[in-house]
């Protein structure tokens, strides 16, 4: 009689170890989901950050291209006044100081379009590099709101499965005595499982490491006994039989 409580003792441990290793499994995957979203969300923020960049780079490539073409036109404004002044030239030394600023302001115009020219192909790359990362933001908005309206769902849908996988565990739990109950409640909150089953050569699965001999015999005969090196209650299937 006392042979077969200690069994249901063991059979009971083994069940619970099942239960709240399942439930555990679902606490990772409720607390997972939240975790999964937020890093959606500092994706896009990311994402939004970069396009942002691309944006601001973008407007004040075209806006020094604005002033360089004013800056252009301003040169063309100068050429003409330096033609006009080299029409009126009186004498020899007038024409030849108005040609050396003819020259200059072709140098400069040359110069500023060769500037304003640079700017347009820099601009023209911009905007084709800028497609990629707003077709990307926009797909990942698209995915973050997917995953946002489904979230509460999902979530919902986990706590109603974890409530059916604990159903019945008080039931397990009380056959167990409250020595062994302290032992397993400090091991679940430590270093899960806290029941580990012995393989044939009796090493315990949880640490590896082997069990003496007259304790592997003992588990066998379904006693409750512990890892001597984890702290692990331990039992093989054979010792679940009656």
């Amino acid at each position: 009689m006392k042979g077969t409580r200690v069994r249901e003792q063991l059979r009971a441990l083994v069940k619970l170890a099942e239960i709240d290793a399942k439930a555990r499994g679902i606490d990772d995957r409720l607390k997972g989901l939240p975790v999964e979203l937020e890093e959606r969300r500092l994706g896009v923020k990311r994402l939004e950050d970069l396009v942002t960049r691309q944006r601001n780079a973008l407007a004040e490539a075209e806006r020094l291209l604005g002033t360089q073409e004013l800056d252009v036109a301003s040169r063309n404004d100068a050429l003409s006044k330096a033609k006009s002044k080299g029409a009126k030239a009186k004498n020899g030394r007038e024409a030849e100081a108005a040609e050396r600023e003819l020259e200059g302001v072709r140098r400069s115009i040359k110069d500023g379009e060769t500037h304003r020219d640079a700017l347009k192909d820099r601009i023209e790359k911009m905007r084709g590099g800028l497609g990629d990362p707003e077709r990307a933001l926009e797909e990942a908005k698209g995915e973050l709101a997917v995953a946002e309206s489904e979230l509460e769902g999902k979530l919902s849908a986990l706590r109603e499965e974890r409530a059916s996988v604990v159903a019945g565990r008080e039931v397990y739990a009380k056959l167990i005595h409250k020595d062994h109950t302290r032992i397993y409640d400090r091991i679940v909150k430590g270093k899960p499982p806290a029941v580990c089953e012995v393989n044939a050569n009796g090493i315990c699965s949880a640490c590896r490491m082997a069990v003496a001999p007259q304790r592997f015999i003992q588990i066998q005969r379904g006693e409750i006994l512990n890892c001597q090196s984890c702290q692990r209650f331990l039992y093989t299937k054979a010792s679940l039989d009656e």
